[in-house]
């Protein structure tokens, strides 16, 4: 069902007073780092199996699974609509993004309307490849012109404004709310925002304002700097943008890219930062919009209850909490003792420290600090990462700055 078909739908019942409840309160679903990779480009051989292992806690083994589990919760949910703030795919190969848009015409076609953008990985990439065995080869990746076709119908064909700068647009999103969907991933300014791209903000901006609307934006990179982190994260001309969506009353911008759940406020605006759905704990953003409130929680993907419904026997999906937590520490495990391994720590400082920074690391993505300092009560942990102060500690200092908080609500009435 076309989104202008699901608006007169939702018109029709508020004039016949049968819809007054729900259109005080809408819900919107915000995912982001999904990393599809379609089937037909892996045989889950250990070439496969070995990269993405060594990669960063992606849950590339059973991203099919994930991803249907996602969008049937989706469905049950019936959402206003789903927003996609990029990094659609794993490596940007052109077969990925058909086949996960025919995944998506699918959800329209229920009435859950979809908004898409890309990310850094989606567009142009080198490493767009088919994995086989022990080898993989390269296949074609999406260009900005490939994304704007194959995605024509989750944002594109329907948008009230098109920046000629970027994939960057606007849309509808009800009567009382429009969406500044904005693209960071052009070839000639990655991770940017360019000026013609900021006067064409402003334009939109201007125009909503002037029809009465509320505008809620969304990116893939960050506006603000949520963690340690900053380059390729914070896009540059990042000041300017929230200068102007401070200006035109915008209170909210939806992004992803860090793939650790956290939010930050400054001078009136917020920028929410969801979790990557492809890594533990899998988290989505269910945002609930009134008149005069924003409120913002995650909700963890129930993969276990969809491969139930769905018949399926493998442990892994049946226990997709453990299985995808056990992933992810995994992958922290390794890398961080291979590292303090070789800095002439005894084997029982490494197991300490290493420990502590898997539980670390499992609650800081999660966005849920309020017992983080718990895991080193005295700081004896901290004290041994403090031998080297310039490896570990700013990452330590970014996590333990947030202690005692949880990210996964958000607010407008408690800013």
């Amino acid at each position: 069902m076309k989104k202008s078909a699901v608006l007169l739908v939702l018109l029709a019942l508020l004039l016949l007073g049968g819809f007054a409840s729900a259109e005080r309160e809408r819900r919107v679903i915000c995912a982001t780092d999904l990393h599809y990779l379609a089937p037909a480009l892996t045989d889950h051989g250990p070439f496969f199996t070995a990269l993405t292992e060594e990669g960063d806690g992606k849950l590339m083994g059973t991203i099919e699974e994930l991803t249907d589990a996602f969008l049937a919760e989706v469905r049950k949910l019936r959402p206003e609509a789903l927003i996609l703030t990029g990094d659609l795919t794993f490596n940007g190969a052109l077969l990925s993004h058909t086949a996960l848009a025919e995944k998506l015409r699918a959800l329209e076609r229920e009435g859950v309307p979809v908004y898409v953008l890309p990310g850094n990985h989606d567009l142009d990439n080198p490493g767009a490849a088919a994995f086989s065995g022990d080898g993989y080869s390269l296949v074609p990746s999406a260009t900005a012109e490939d994304f704007r076709r194959i995605y024509a119908d989750f944002g594109f064909d329907e948008a009230l404004g098109l920046d000629g700068d970027s994939l960057s647009y606007t849309a509808q999103l009800d009567g009382e709310t429009r969406l500044l969907m904005l693209d960071f991933n052009t070839a000639h300014d990655p991770c940017g925002v360019s000026e013609k791209t900021l006067r064409w903000v402003e334009q939109e901006l201007r125009a909503a304002q002037e029809e009465g609307l509320r505008v809620l934006a969304a990116g893939h990179q960050n506006l603000f700097q949520q963690t340690v982190f900053t380059s390729s994260y914070v896009i540059r001309g990042a000041g300017e943008l929230a200068a102007l969506l401070r200006q035109y009353g915008v209170r909210l911008f939806l992004s992803g890219h860090l793939h650790c759940q956290h939010w930050r406020t400054e001078q009136g605006l917020t920028e929410i930062a969801t979790g990557a759905l492809s890594v533990s704990p899998c988290q989505y953003g269910v945002l609930t919009l009134t008149e005069d409130r924003l409120h913002y929680e995650t909700r963890e993907t129930d993969v276990s209850a969809w491969a139930q419904g769905e018949g399926r026997t493998e442990a892994a999906l049946l226990d997709f909490p453990r299985y995808a937590r056990d992933y992810f520490d995994a992958r922290n495990r390794r890398s961080t003792s291979e590292m303090l391994s070789l800095l002439g720590y005894t084997d029982a400082e490494v197991e300490r420290m290493t420990q502590y920074l898997v539980e670390l690391n499992r609650a800081y993505f999660s966005g849920d600090l309020r017992k983080a300092a718990a895991l080193d009560p005295e700081g004896d942990v901290y004290a041994l990462y403090a031998r080297f102060p310039t490896l570990y500690t700013p990452y330590l200092d970014s996590a333990r700055a947030d202690f005692g908080r949880d990210f996964r609500v958000w607010d407008s009435a408690e800013q």
